[in-house]
């Protein structure tokens, strides 16, 4: 096991922990957390680079795994046991510190501090380009140079998206995501990292169906793509859709099974879910392109609720 950095202890004591693990290699903490009494409370990650990462949880050892899972580099861990109830100030307040300390942080509520005054779709959008867009025929996006935007991004962020790059069925699975992207997406290439994001998911987990792309607005995932552990170089994925917009564009759901027999039909609350093989994906999303733009659209009113991979938005924007 490597010995603790410099920058880790350092930012670990002056953040007031008590103590930090080296967990390079580690897939769970679980052995670190046996004999707790309180899994909740604030950690303090050290990321490729010399850069921290302050959170918040009420599971460590579960948190920790999904940071994994998403594809974050984490080198060094530390943890404070707080109550649940009181984990969102002492948040903010340790985040604060290390900004008054001079700790280099890789929060996103921090990157989000660039831009004072928050956009809304109305500023990059005008009243008669939605109407537009919500009654077919995309316009043309602007092609952006990706490779820049790939070597100023985290480390973390790059090793995340060459896995995924790497994986099998990503020739299948990269094709219709960027498909979806420029079809039902609006103005992608300027709505990106605000209203919409592209999350690559790299490792291996326990689920039957393990995720490579996905495509979120607002708290809504849009499109979910990966490949079944029984079958893993076999692409399959699902779009989600608002009931009311399948019905308002004529799609009932007996006629959406008549249509799409080749497809799973899962109902979701008020929404509908279609899943099928990656290379029938396209048939669905051009069939259902009103709809699926117009909840899109609506999703993209609310704030996201996780930052996407750069890279991965750029290219699938252009």
């Amino acid at each position: 096991m490597a010995k603790i950095s410099t920058f880790g202890m350092n930012a670990a004591f002056q953040l007031g922990f008590e103590r930090i693990a080296d967990v390079r290699g580690v897939t769970s903490v679980v052995s670190l957390f046996e004999n707790a009494m309180i899994l909740s409370g604030i950690y303090l990650q050290i990321r490729p680079g010399n850069v921290a990462y302050i959170g918040k949880t009420n599971n460590m050892p579960a948190r920790f795994e999904q940071h994994l899972s998403r594809g974050v580099v984490i080198e060094e861990l530390a943890f404070k046991p707080v109550l649940a109830k009181y984990v969102d100030d002492k948040e903010k307040e340790l985040i604060a510190l290390a900004e008054r300390k001079g700790i280099a942080l890789d929060n996103i509520a921090l990157r989000e501090k660039k831009d004072s005054r928050k956009r809304t779709l109305s500023d990059i959008m005008s009243e008669d380009e939605v109407h537009g867009w919500l009654n077919p025929d995309s316009s043309p996006t602007t092609t952006k140079h990706w490779l820049l935007v790939y070597q100023a991004m985290h480390p973390g962020l790059r090793h995340q998206f060459d896995t995924a790059r790497s994986h099998p069925t990503w020739p299948q699975i990269f094709p219709v995501a960027r498909t979806f992207v420029q079809k039902v997406i609006p103005k992608p290439d300027q709505t990106q990292e605000d209203f919409w994001s592209a999350q690559a998911y790299t490792r291996n987990t326990e689920q039957d169906f393990i995720s490579i792309i996905r495509i979120h607005a607002g708290s809504l995932t849009l499109l979910n793509l990966g490949t079944y552990r029984a079958a893993p170089y076999e692409a399959w994925g699902w779009v989600s859709c608002k009931k009311e917009d399948l019905i308002q564009y004529g799609f009932t759901l007996n006629r959406l099974k008549e249509t799409f027999l080749f497809a799973n039909l899962i109902e979701k609350e008020e929404l509908i879910l279609l899943s099928t093989s990656a290379r029938l994906l396209p048939i669905v999303i051009e069939k259902l392109k009103p709809a699926l733009r117009k909840t899109a659209y609506s999703a993209m009113q609310n704030a996201l609720l996780q930052k996407g991979n750069p890279a991965l938005e750029d290219l699938l924007s252009i």
